[in-house]
């Protein structure tokens, strides 16, 4: 075969494994941001991943917990990476949470609406209230509102145990309720531009058992 052929065939083989190589990159990105933006419930051992933006499920009357991803929060430089889960009792409240809404216009997401945790640092019940939501963040082992389960680079699994509910005035242990139902709203602001976007926000039923 002549030098002048051989060429355009090294070129074209050249581009094709370039184009794969690319294809395979954008892919395993892709998939590696898809595995942080994933939220999971956990209860009796079992982690199962939440899949939809609004999903129902039914679980126990029996502690269970909320796991996702996020990055590191570092308030020296600003980065105020934190997760928000909101509960309500009424499923209007839940309806009023949308994509494309800015956390200003939600009393339950504004910057006034985070509650305060108990004594321990901790939110020992999860509590029911249509204007505030629980703060959840990990600043470090002796600050933190959640547990931390493992770090990849810059992300950390963190976890938000519910053992006990908040509501009427009373905290009431999880097997103990009398409620059949309530409604999760978790937003993680990922980008920390104060809007609700895609892979950002889960609304749940959690149907109790």
């Amino acid at each position: 075969m002549k030098t002048n052929k051989i060429r355009p065939l090294l070129l074209l083989i050249g581009i094709s494994v370039l184009t794969h190589s690319c294809k395979s990159l954008k892919s395993q990105k892709k998939s590696t941001e898809s595995k942080f933006d994933q939220l999971f419930l956990y209860q009796n051992g079992k982690e199962k991943i939440i899949s939809q933006e609004s999903e129902s499920i039914t679980i126990d009357k029996n502690n269970f917990s909320l796991r996702f991803y996020n990055k590191k929060y570092n308030s020296e430089a600003k980065e105020y990476y934190s997760a928000q889960v909101a509960a309500f009792l009424d499923i209007e409240d839940l309806d009023k949470v949308k994509i494309g809404m800015k956390k200003q216009e939600l009393s339950c997401f504004n910057s006034g609406s985070g509650m305060a945790p108990d004594y321990s640092g901790k939110y020992e019940n999860l509590i029911f209230n249509s204007t505030g939501s629980h703060y959840l963040i990990y600043k470090n082992s002796d600050s933190k509102r959640l547990n931390l389960l493992n770090s990849i680079n810059e992300y950390q699994k963190l976890e938000f145990e519910i053992n006990r509910l908040y509501y009427n005035n009373a905290s009431v242990s999880m097997k103990d309720t009398q409620l059949s139902t309530f409604y999760l709203a978790i937003l993680i602001d990922r980008n920390l531009n104060g809007v609700i976007e895609n892979n950002e926000l889960t609304k749940m039923i959690i149907q109790l058992n």
